[in-house]
């Protein structure tokens, strides 16, 4: 054979001999990343929460009240919004209204009717639920029996809660900062000690705009670690009426 054809049968062995050896090595490890959807909002910063979802309503709020987990047990809860006005001897209880319910009121009391006027009487001047009002409070009110009593403070909503382990409870405590808890399927999600909630809060400059909000529940405590701008500009400005 001609030493120069010899040479390029030589050539092309070696290189397929590489090739082979290249072949045969590990395959890389695939890249590790968070499994939970993220925003495909290109305005968004890279590895948003999805805020999509809707924000809960008030009957899905209170469903996180699940007699079977909480530390106090209760027949019937409410969620209740009071309209307030400030005298000069103090307080007064303008008008109540119930948002939502859950369980079945005054089912084991004797005295029904007493049962069901002092649920419509029983009212609270401090708001669990902070919002835009000041003079508009919104709180729990529980009934077990012939026992009714509102549920206005942080700390009487951690007696009642006991442990946190529901997202449904995550999704209260969360509330209690002044945010909207979304409602998706990924909208609470199991963290190192508790859960992380997905949440939007209304923008004091425009009533129709929103900041995404993510609140850590880590061991009964509320924090907000992560905001993100959601302004539509696309949108022309609603500012709250000014009464």
């Amino acid at each position: 054979m001609p030493a120069v054809r010899l040479r390029a049968v030589l050539t092309v062995a070696v290189a397929a001999g590489s090739a082979f050896a290249c072949d045969r090595s590990p395959p890389r490890a695939p890249a590790t990343s968070d499994p939970a959807p993220v925003s495909d909002d290109p305005a968004l910063p890279p590895g948003s929460p999805a805020y999509s979802a809707p924000i809960c309503s008030h009957e899905q709020l209170l469903a996180g009240l699940e007699p079977t987990h909480t530390n106090v047990r209760f027949e019937h809860a409410l969620l209740r919004e009071t309209v307030l006005k400030q005298t000069d001897t103090g307080v007064r209880f303008q008008q109540s209204q119930t948002l939502a319910s859950v369980g079945l009121a005054c089912q084991t009391v004797a005295d029904v009717p007493a049962c069901a006027r002092l649920l419509a009487s029983t009212v609270a001047s401090t708001s669990l639920f902070p919002g835009s009002d000041p003079q508009v409070a919104r709180y729990l009110v529980l009934q077990s029996g012939a026992n009714v009593r509102p549920v206005a403070t942080r700390s009487q909503l951690l007696t009642l809660l006991g442990a946190i382990d529901t997202p449904g409870e995550a999704r209260l405590l969360a509330a209690l900062l002044g945010v909207q808890p979304l409602c998706g399927d990924d909208s609470v999600r199991t963290i190192d000690g508790g859960y992380r909630v997905i949440s939007k809060r209304s923008q004091p400059q425009c009533t129709n705009q929103y900041d995404g909000v993510v609140v850590d529940v880590v061991r009964g405590q509320a924090t907000v670690v992560s905001t993100v701008d959601l302004r539509d500009r696309t949108l022309t400005c609603t500012t709250a009426a000014t009464p």
